[in-house]
């Protein structure tokens, strides 16, 4: 029996998307870092209301993280503990079945490789906490996404600081391209908005 699980609290991402109506925007919507797709589920229930498609991006491999929090307990001991020795691709699949809108890309993030017309007006990154995943993962979005689009980031200002810091460091490098920034604290989410 599958477990659904949504470790973040995607309904204030589908509440931030209805109020700033983001599905009336050009493109699909895109997750990198889906773990079980308790979360992609809810994303595509709202994209298709609105005809548009959910591209996920994750390797699928529990193991694959070894991002350490403060007190050193890594991202993959976490996952593996939560799984109990099911398989993440499989707790997915039963998770996601029945949507005809989700696209699914098995792979490591920094291997993707999207079509130079594929656009996004929403993107959501939860996947390696390695800086360097953050980096590539933000900047695969950023550069399919339309303007006004949104870039969301999960775990901004946790027990992850490296997470914080690349994000930071980002936002720095890309303030000319950025309308704004909207922070969930409570959910340790940030929001960034491309400009027109």
């Amino acid at each position: 029996m599958s477990v659904v699980v949504d470790f973040v609290g995607y309904e204030v991402l589908i509440d931030y998307i209805n109020k700033h109506r983001l599905y009336s925007l050009a493109g699909d919507f895109i997750e990198i870092g889906a773990f079980v797709g308790g979360g992609t589920q809810k994303l595509a229930r709202l994209a298709g209301t609105f005809g548009k498609k959910v591209y996920v991006i994750d390797i699928f491999d529990p193991k694959a993280d070894d991002t350490a929090t403060i007190d050193g307990t890594k991202m993959r001991d976490i996952y593996q503990a939560f799984l109990e020795g099911r398989s993440q691709y499989v707790e997915y699949c039963n998770n996601t079945r029945g949507f005809d809108n989700i696209v699914t890309l098995k792979q490591d993030s920094k291997t993707v490789k999207l079509p130079l017309a594929q656009r996004f007006s929403f993107g959501f990154i939860d996947g390696n906490h390695h800086p360097g995943y953050v980096m590539n993962d933000f900047l695969l979005i950023w550069n399919h996404l339309v303007s006004n689009g949104v870039a969301a980031l999960h775990d901004y200002g946790t027990d992850l600081p490296e997470v914080t810091k690349t994000i930071d460091r980002l936002l720095e490098e890309k303030r000319d391209e950025i309308a704004g920034t909207f922070v969930i604290p409570d959910k340790h989410i940030i929001l960034v908005t491309k400009k027109p």
